[in-house]
């Protein structure tokens, strides 16, 4: 996975983050990338339905790829999709940030 170029990006915009932060933005990036192929150029960022989707896909790809990963970061995603009402109007970044502050610990 250090290859990858999603990879590459988040170690230099995050140095400081864990290599269990980057892998869950990676995949967080890659199933955005899924979902906004699969819905086309029409879509509404904001929908939760969306993000939703996002983030469940995020998740499955945690779970199957990389499990030891998943293993430590399910609380995180169980806590998003938990209160995704109260966040989803700030967007996809704001999960992103997110992970620098909740996984972080």
């Amino acid at each position: 996975m250090e290859n990858h170029p999603k990879y590459k990006l988040y170690k230099q915009l995050h140095p400081e983050w864990s290599e269990d932060q980057i892998r869950t933005a990676v995949g967080i990036d890659m199933s955005a990338e899924n979902e906004i192929s699969r819905a086309g150029s029409n879509i509404d960022p904001n929908d939760p339905d969306l993000i939703r989707r996002i983030i469940e896909g995020a998740r499955a790809w945690l779970s199957e790829v990389l499990p030891q990963v998943f293993e430590r970061v399910k609380s995180f995603f169980d806590q998003l999709l938990n209160t995704l009402t109260s966040w989803v109007q700030k967007g996809l970044q704001y999960v992103v940030d997110l992970i620098g502050t909740i996984l972080g610990r």
